[in-house]
């Protein structure tokens, strides 16, 4: 080999290894932020309030957003996507809706995403993150685990997914925009066609977590969504278990499934997937 081929050979291999870490590093950091800027709600100020609990050592910080009255109802815990917030309009939305659809809904952050601290090193540090979020949702919610839903959208596929798996009495899983595994994932955010192997070291296998989930799951996912395509929900769909249900949403895009679906669409599939109106 020429030293110029060299060169050229040590040049890509840099700029692959490169990609890599920074690749995981986007993947496993968030928009961290001093103070919580929450975006205009229909949510009443004493319907929903900052918590904070412990992952790792780390203080993790969410929102409880509770529904009026005594009666008995369900929980969802949301696991948010990449790069943001709880509090960004995007993620905010996600758990406006879920309430609005009669659920009380804890969102949070892991370590290095909004107020949390610490830092989101890997797929592990997720799911103990959202590990620790259920223990803390369960203690508040009458009924506990039974009564709480592992609901993830994109990267929160991940952490809801495995919670689902290690938590066989939780009520129903549902996957939104949901990721196949890390490499699928990285094959489809991947323009310039560098070896995939390269892009994203962690395997994070969503189909063979969700194979040994024993609740319903449902997965959602828009036929439009360019950053991870619909096969891929449809991929985590065959490898579920019964009772399984699987609804592409046409039209739809990464993060917009909710809004094409419709309030009522949408608040009618929730709570008849998720029984929510037995006990």
């Amino acid at each position: 080999m020429t030293r110029r081929r060299l060169a050229v050979s040590l040049l890509a291999a840099s700029t692959i290894v490169a990609t890599s870490c920074k690749l995981d590093s986007i993947v496993f950091s968030g928009d961290a932020v001093e103070t919580y800027e929450i975006p205009a709600t229909v949510i009443p100020d004493s319907l929903h309030s900052e918590v904070q609990f412990t992952s790792g050592g780390e203080t993790l910080f969410g929102y409880h957003l509770r529904q009026p009255g005594a009666a008995t109802r369900l929980g969802i815990l949301f696991s948010h996507g990449k790069g943001g917030n709880l509090a960004q309009d995007e993620e905010w939305a996600h758990a406006v809706v879920l309430w609005r659809a009669g659920f009380d809904v804890l969102t949070y952050d892991y370590r290095g995403f909004g107020k949390s601290t610490g830092k989101s090193e890997d797929e592990t540090t997720l799911i103990a993150d959202a590990q620790a979020a259920l223990a803390f949702f369960a203690a508040r919610i009458p009924g506990g685990v039974a009564r709480i839903v592992s609901y993830g959208h994109s990267l929160g596929s991940a952490p809801a997914i495995a919670l689902a798996a290690a938590n066989p009495g939780m009520r129903a899983l549902i996957a939104e925009s949901g990721f196949s595994n890390g490499q699928a994932m990285a094959t489809s955010a991947n323009p310039l066609g560098f070896p995939v192997r390269w892009l994203l070291r962690e395997p994070m296998m969503n189909t063979a977590k969700i194979a040994t989930v024993l609740m319903p799951v449902l997965i959602l996912h828009g036929e439009a969504d360019i950053q991870i395509p619909a096969q891929q929900g449809r991929d985590l769909f065959a490898a579920a278990r019964d009772p399984k249900q699987l609804q592409v949403v046409a039209r739809a895009g990464h993060k917009d499934v909710q809004n094409v679906l419709g309030a009522t669409t949408f608040r009618s599939l929730i709570r008849t997937f998720t029984r929510a109106d037995t006990p």
